[in-house]
């Protein structure tokens, strides 16, 4: 009776249960995330836009909201700064497009486009301005080209200043886009480094002796000798500005002779490399690089550092 009784009542919780059920609705639609074409570029233009998206799987935005923007407010020397784009007027989405193209895109690969070469979301902004509390009217913001945050890379200058640019104005633009988006591929590893660059020289060793300058051309020729280049030059005067700075504690040396080999590398022309690279753990480090973004990224980032316009 006993096993009876309980056959009974899970046979009774089953039914229950059953009837309970309801019948499984339509599947929700999962909507994209911006709806293209965005608004009152030409059709040509937001064709262009559509067709990025298609191939690469990248949103190139001229409309959105402070919130899709997603800038992180931060704080420095005790001002709060909010980061902010100025949209831009969209009959100039055609220039900005063989801009970014002529600086950024033209130099990758299509397989490393889709692999996360062009990030999710491209802002394409009039400025990008920073705000600061307690400056006074006419300093309260400062202004950037170029503004990383997460999975998206936003990019000032779309207006009437795209047509008047002078080719110097020009390539200064590309160098600050190129620093930006090679510090983003390396920051979120779609771009990785090979062991056998960090294997050349002797990071453990002592730091040079400073200071290291143009007025000490004995240390720099031994820091040359060890395989490390400058990490930036005197716009003016082209003077080399050394990674080491005399203070240096040499435990970020391999980061800052990475960044450094990557900033000649991608901004820097042959004949302007041409005196550095007769130091062989330079130009064996140089070449290691070289040929490993060729091979397994299709990029040539010598094309990158000797582009003129």
């Amino acid at each position: 009776m006993k096993n009876i009784f309980i056959a009974g009542s899970l046979a009774a919780l089953l039914f229950a249960s059953c009837k309970k059920d309801k019948a499984i609705g339509p599947p929700v639609e999962i909507k994209p995330d911006y709806a293209l074409p965005q608004g009152n570029a030409s059709t040509t233009d937001n064709n262009r836009i559509q067709q990025l998206f298609n191939n690469y799987g990248s949103y190139f935005l001229y409309v959105y909201t402070q919130k899709d923007f997603e800038w992180t407010q931060a704080t420095s020397t005790g001002n709060s700064r909010i980061d902010t784009a100025v949209l831009a007027n969209p009959q100039y989405a055609g220039q900005m497009l063989d801009f970014l193209d002529d600086v950024w895109l033209k130099f990758l690969p299509d397989a490393f486009k889709k692999k996360g070469g062009i990030p999710y979301r491209v802002f394409l902004a009039d400025s990008i301005r920073q705000y600061r509390t307690g400056y006074p009217p006419g300093m309260e913001y400062l202004y950037s080209d170029i503004k990383v945050s997460g999975k998206a890379i936003g990019f000032a200058g779309m207006n009437s200043g795209l047509s008047v640019m002078t080719p110097a104005q020009k390539l200064t633009k590309k160098n600050a886009i190129t620093a930006a988006v090679w510090n983003y591929y390396l920051g979120n590893n779609i771009l990785e480094i090979p062991a056998a660059f960090y294997n050349v020289s002797n990071y453990t060793a002592a730091a040079p002796t400073t200071p290291l300058n143009a007025l000490n051309p004995a240390n720099v020729e031994a820091y040359r000798q060890k395989g490390f280049l400058p990490n930036s030059y005197n716009t003016v005067t082209q003077a080399p500005f050394e990674w080491h700075n005399g203070a240096y504690s040499w435990t970020n040396a391999k980061s800052n002779d990475l960044s450094s080999f990557i900033f000649n590398l991608t901004q820097r022309t042959d004949a302007q490399m041409a005196p550095y690279l007769t130091y062989p753990l330079i130009k064996q480090k140089w070449d290691i690089l070289v040929n490993h973004f060729q091979t397994k990224y299709g990029i040539d980032v010598r094309a990158i550092g000797n582009a003129t316009y």
